[in-house]
């Protein structure tokens, strides 16, 4: 749920300072896997359902992404509820039987 990520496996080099003070960082490292070959970072990982957070949601201090979760799990828990414990009253009993009763001395 969400965005991509931003794709820093490896790292990255060169903080870009921008005109209202903050920075950015580019990741541009390559990286190489036995069963995929050669690569190049700066990609990320695609979320299953996308969802952008907007400036106006920033703004406005909702969080489509955390409302967007709670509606599919309650839509998923109506297609699927949960399941329900079993009965115990067939259970058999654990308890030890009853002593029997004590013998005068």
């Amino acid at each position: 749920m969400g965005t991509r990520t931003w794709g820093g496996v490896i790292g990255f080099d060169d903080l870009h300072e921008l005109a209202d003070g903050s920075c950015i960082t580019v990741p541009r490292y390559s990286f190489w896997l036995g069963q995929f070959g050669w690569n190049v970072e700066n990609y990320g990982v695609d979320p299953d359902v996308e969802v952008v957070l907007s400036p106006d949601d920033w703004a406005a201090g909702t969080d489509r992404q955390l409302d967007t979760a709670i509606r599919m799990a309650l839509e998923q828990l109506r297609a699927t509820p949960a399941a329900a414990p079993p009965s115990t009253s067939d259970r058999p009993s654990r308890r030890r039987p009853a002593l029997p009763p004590r013998e005068p001395a």
